[in-house]
């Protein structure tokens, strides 16, 4: 993680979107985005966080950044796998040095188990243009364990959050009796059928595990941190 002396990036060009939603484009000067192991494109970010941004003096762009390409790739037809090298490196110049293989995420209303899961297991993944993005299992108290193997786009982080809702004493998750069973009625969805044609990530239910589609897991610290800012910017 960098000090806050090499956090200064001056930008060199703003351009604005034809956007209905109010993205702008940012191109930074290439020595500084060296300087943090980013790749040299131009990182699209909200007209509204922009101006937080630029009200913050002082502060680290980088986390700013990572919000805008999360939100800038939640939607669907953004050719969101060209900026997945940006969105893993800003998470790594983010994400504290921390190596355990079993953490835990968690907001005021929510709380997620972070790790590798048995392939075996019914699963319920996240995935996008037919690629896995995360999968999640069941724990023993029905609530959600899960596993990364793609940096996470907005909608992806999100649907990881919402589903990990902490559990109400009396009506449980939106009135299924836990996380696990409020997940499957979320994949079974029609909505994940519109969102897969729309090229957005979308909800899979797979009950005899993921094993056939496993892939390298990401470091669940880097998964921590990707929904942390999601869920810090979406407030």
């Amino acid at each position: 993680m960098t000090g806050p002396e090499d956090d200064t990036l001056a930008t060199t060009e703003i351009t604005a979107l034809d956007d209905p939603e109010g993205f702008v484009m940012l191109q930074f000067k290439p020595e500084a985005l060296a300087r943090h192991g980013l790749p040299v494109i131009t990182y699209p970010m909200p007209v509204a966080l922009l101006e937080i941004m630029l009200g913050n003096d002082g502060e680290s762009p980088l986390p700013f950044m990572l919000a805008g390409l999360q939100i800038f790739t939640a939607r669907g037809g953004c050719q969101w796998e060209n900026f997945e090298p940006a969105l893993l490196n800003l998470t790594e110049n983010l994400a504290p040095d921390d190596r355990r293989e079993e953490i835990s995420a968690a907001g005021e209303n929510w709380w997620i188990e972070l790790g590798d899961i048995d392939p075996a297991a019914p699963a319920i993944t996240i995935e996008r243009d037919g690629k896995l993005i995360a999968a999640m299992t069941k724990r023993e108290d029905g609530r959600l364990r899960a596993t990364a193997f793609r940096s996470l786009d907005g909608k992806s982080a999100n649907m990881l959050i919402g589903l990990s809702l902490r559990p109400h004493p009396v009506h449980g998750v939106s009135m299924r009796e836990n996380n696990w069973e409020y997940a499957l009625d979320c994949a079974a969805a029609n909505g994940n059928n519109y969102a897969a044609s729309r090229g957005e990530a979308y909800l899979g239910y797979y009950p005899d595990g993921i094993e056939a589609r496993l892939l390298e897991m990401m470091r669940p610290a880097l998964v921590a941190l990707q929904l942390g800012v999601c869920f810090a910017f979406s407030e």
